[in-house]
């Protein structure tokens, strides 16, 4: 045999070896990224455990003394479910396969509470106002967890190179492993989510568990379902040409040009291209057993009100087909700040409580900032949040909402605003009422010298004006400040007077 050929089928053997340990790595048992150690397991409902592994080999899982055993299909994909159980823990879960054995450590059962948006959402807790406060405690809940899945790519400005472009094109944009609530960890981690959970965990005394998914940016369109939007002929545009789509917010087009700018392929992949998130972040955890959703989105739609309904209301329904159940669903009106369009949107936001069941608002433009779309009050953002779930999913006898508008009614001394969750109209300190506008048939628009009156609000009606619209909180940043006594603010409004 000469060196020629020897040396030849040497290197025929070492690629071929490569090429089976690599087919060996991929086939080998894995388990879907959400299972990790210091995790949560929904409790009342049964506790789907999957992955993958080689087409055809049984997987057998242990958990609580339980065994339950799978064949992963011609895809390798492999599912086990187990009966509903109670909040506790710690347990171990063990997942064994022909030649590879999978245990985890410290899993709790409790709640868990999917957390998603866009950069208010993202927003960590270290940079909230009360967020250096918080962590120079020390003191952190051991029953809640926490499990960030943040973008793996470079962020913000910048022109992606080939690598990251491949990544984003894969579907490799988030990662992140659930921890137990330090310094770090907790630092790192949604402001509003943390708070959310931190309210509950104290209240129910079960573990809690936080699953965030937010992009700093993304537009709702980019949390659907592509094929969902497909079916709707709203979103044609949108999905024709998404970064010469007027129905995309400027601001998403251009800086997906400047991530994209070195892209070889017209069909690059970006965050804020319709569907994305949905398919990289939101689908992988459809299997994953929920209490509820709370959400923190909307900046980056705001240039088209009526678009944004559509697209919410879409969102919302396909969420919950996904998972086969109405799961609640908590929002925040989005904060105040000097920008077209927001008191509309706002107002908006508030009228989608009519069309989506199992809802709940949380007010916040009263912790807004008048030139910083980043408000740093988060902590009041997430317990107004935690209150919501509080009441609607927990059944707790708390205040949810500030006062909520009924009706307006024209009398002879004026127009008198009726409000529900109310026990008590008030303003901070006894201050002067102020945020009410009045709208005339004409189309003009006139301030309203409003006064708290037998717990309602009184407007007289300036002489020879036909008033159609009463307003609150409808300036784009505004000091409106109508509360109830549970210190909770009315949430922006318009109402035809009658």
């Amino acid at each position: 045999m000469s060196f020629r050929t020897l040396f030849c089928l040497l290197i025929l053997i070492v690629h071929t070896g490569i090429a089976g340990a690599q087919s060996l790595s991929g086939d080998s048992l894995v388990l879907a990224p959400v299972f990790t150690d210091h995790m949560v397991l929904q409790r009342n409902k049964p506790v789907q455990i999957y992955g993958r592994a080689r087409a055809g080999e049984t997987v057998r899982v242990r958990l609580q003394g339980i065994n339950r055993e799978a064949a992963a299909d011609r895809e390798g994909k492999w599912k086990v479910v187990f009966p509903a159980q109670k909040a506790g823990g710690p347990y171990e879960l063990t997942v064994s396969g022909r030649h590879s054995k999978v245990v985890l450590n410290d899993i709790l059962i409790g709640d868990v509470w999917l957390c998603s948006g866009q950069s208010n959402m993202d927003f960590q807790l270290k940079n909230a106002a009360t967020g250096s406060e918080e962590l120079k405690k020390g003191s952190f809940n051991q029953r809640l967890r926490l499990l960030k899945c943040g973008g793996s790519v470079p962020w913000g400005d910048v022109s992606w190179d080939s690598a990251t472009l491949a990544r984003v094109n894969r579907f490799e944009f988030f990662k992140g492993e659930w921890k137990i609530p330090d310094a770090s960890s907790a630092a790192a981690f949604s402001a509003v989510a943390y708070y959310f959970g931190q309210k509950i965990a104290a209240e129910e005394n079960v573990p809690i568990g936080l699953i965030q998914v937010a992009v700093g940016g993304s537009p709702t369109e980019s949390w659907i379902d592509k094929k969902v939007l497909a079916r709707d002929g709203r979103f044609a545009e949108m999905l024709a040409d998404w970064q010469h789509s007027e129905q995309v917010m400027a601001w998403c087009r251009e800086r997906a040009g400047v991530n994209t700018k070195h892209a070889q392929s017209p069909d690059q992949r970006h965050p804020f291209k319709p569907g994305y998130n949905y398919e990289a972040g939101i689908a992988p955890l459809n299997d994953f057993p929920v209490a509820g959703i709370i959400w923190y989105q909307g900046e980056s739609n705001v240039h088209n009100v009526a678009l944004h309904e559509a697209l919410f209301e879409t969102l919302v329904k396909s969420w919950r087909q996904s998972r086969g159940n109405a799961l609640p669903f908590y929002y925040v009106q989005l904060s105040g700040i000097e920008r077209p369009n927001w008191p509309e949107f706002r107002d908006s936001q508030r009228k989608m409580l009519g069309k989506i069941a199992h809802s709940g608002l949380a007010v916040s433009y009263d912790l807004g900032d008048s030139l910083d779309v980043h408000p740093v009050r988060k902590k009041e953002v997430g317990e107004r949040l935690a209150l919501l779930a509080l009441q609607g999913y927990y059944g707790k006898p708390v205040v949810a909402n500030g006062p909520v508008i009924r009706k307006a009614s024209l009398r002879s001394d004026g127009i008198l605003l009726d409000f529900t969750s109310a026990q008590r109209l008030l303003t901070p300190d006894n201050q002067p009422l102020t945020g009410f506008e009045l709208l005339t048939k004409s189309g003009r628009r006139l301030p309203a010298q409003a006064v708290i009156w037998n717990n309602r609000v009184r407007i007289p009606v300036p002489a020879g004006e036909a008033i159609e619209t009463v307003l609150y909180a409808y300036r784009p940043f505004t000091r409106a400040n109508l509360y109830n006594e549970a210190g909770l603010p009315a949430a922006t409004f318009s109402i035809s007077v009658h």
